[in-house]
């Protein structure tokens, strides 16, 4: 069985972004400039694109991790959301998860490979997203480092 990391970052639904890292900027907590993530996630059988408007803070792990609410998808109420997780083989996480009676809310979906990044849920309400270190964890390192500016511009519009 493999061994699951403890969370790196804390995932947050917030109402506007802006704003909240404004708030939270008073307690001290500094922020990495947000971006619009561009993803598919598969739901229920059915593939969806959504663009998710975050940031992470510059203080961490584990990083706080800001999501502007999103209506009509797992972001649509605000709050503490979730434990981001690193997993090695998050197909094969997801299914050990599933297994266990942890159930899979959404993955991230593309049709020419494997799931890098998926959502459980505990019978408790916990959620978990599994990130594939691999994949996901060279540009987040980037990006928390700040070195990716020309790379991430294209991701900073809000639109």
């Amino acid at each position: 069985m493999p061994t699951m990391q403890p969370a790196y970052h804390i995932g947050i639904v917030v109402a506007d972004l802006e704003k909240a890292m404004a708030e939270l900027g008073k307690i001290g907590l500094e922020w990495h400039a947000p971006i619009r993530n561009n993803s598919d996630v598969l739901s229920n059988g059915e593939t969806t694109n959504i663009r998710p408007w975050m940031t992470y803070s510059k203080q961490g792990p584990p990083y706080l991790e800001l999501l502007e609410q999103m209506p009509g998808t797992i972001w649509a109420e605000t709050g503490l959301h979730h434990l981001g997780i690193w997993a090695d083989d998050v197909p094969e996480e997801s299914k050990r998860l599933a297994a266990e009676g942890v159930a899979q809310l959404i993955s991230s979906h593309d049709n020419t490979s494997d799931s890098a990044s998926s959502y459980h849920q505990t019978t408790d309400g916990v959620r978990l997203e599994l990130m594939d270190i691999g994949r996901v964890g060279p540009g987040l390192a980037l990006y928390l480092s700040g070195t990716a500016d020309d790379y991430l511009n294209n991701l900073r519009t809000p639109g």
